[in-house]
């Protein structure tokens, strides 16, 4: 008795190349096969609203990444060309000094915190750079120590 589901010998459906479909269309596999995109993800050639799309996402491109690049180069070009704060200008930068001065020269002078605070308003930024005592010298930085006539905030010494 034969069984008659085994196929024979020369029966054309037993090829060597079983595993090749005889549709000739190109076959997906793995990776490629998903589920079909929706109708409002696909992207045909003759729609017209593909293009204006494309045009909103560039501006907004060109919006969110090259401005900011431009006015960081614009802040950068102007700080270039201005230079650095003058020390003798009040409005750039020279007040700093003074007011440094004026701190030292009352962080010596204070007998307390009134004292202190009272030195700070009502002191003049020409006071330290003119005093010849032992507070105008540490305030000028020409003394680095608090000497014995220093107020309790001077701590160095």
């Amino acid at each position: 008795m034969t069984d008659d589901t085994s196929p024979r010998e020369g029966d054309p459906t037993t090829r060597d190349d079983a595993s090749v479909p005889d549709d000739p269309s190109p076959t997906i596999t793995g990776a490629d096969v998903g589920p079909e995109l929706p109708e409002h993800l696909r992207i045909s050639p003759d729609d017209p609203h593909a293009r204006s799309r494309s045009r909103s996402r560039l501006t907004l491109l060109l919006l969110f990444g090259f401005l900011p690049l431009i006015v960081v180069f614009i802040i950068i070009l102007h700080s270039l060309w201005s230079g650095p704060p003058a020390m003798d200008d009040p409005v750039r930068g020279g007040s700093s000094s003074r007011l440094a001065m004026v701190t030292r020269y009352c962080v010596y002078t204070a007998t307390d915190d009134d004292d202190y605070y009272d030195c700070l308003d009502e002191t003049d930024g020409r006071v330290p750079e003119r005093d010849p005592g032992n507070a105008g010298r540490y305030a000028r930085g020409e003394l680095t120590r608090c000497l014995e006539d220093a107020g309790y905030r001077c701590t160095i010494r």
